[in-house]
């Protein structure tokens, strides 16, 4: 005796495994456009922490100069107010 549902479900599994087939696809696109992305951004955060980098030692350096640029007016000032009180 056959089966009155099987011919209803082999359709269904064959909608179903046809489904499957075009998500897996469809995720195969999504990977490779996730990881053209993340090439992309690997790039850009390279980019980033060389200009923080170069922010930073340019902060610093200009700290130094404002910290020397204060020592040597320092003295100057200093010797100019003992000139003036002598």
């Amino acid at each position: 005796m056959e089966n009155p549902y099987e011919e209803r479900q082999s359709l269904l599994l064959e909608r179903i495994i046809r489904n499957v087939s075009l998500l897996n696809e469809a995720l195969k696109e999504v990977s490779t456009s996730v990881t053209q992305i993340n090439q992309h951004n690997q790039a850009i955060t390279i980019a980033g922490e060389m200009w923080e980098g170069y922010r930073r030692n340019a902060a610093f350096n200009l700290q130094n100069i404002d910290g020397l640029a204060d020592q040597h007016a320092s003295p100057d000032t200093r010797s100019d107010e003992t000139q003036h009180a002598a």
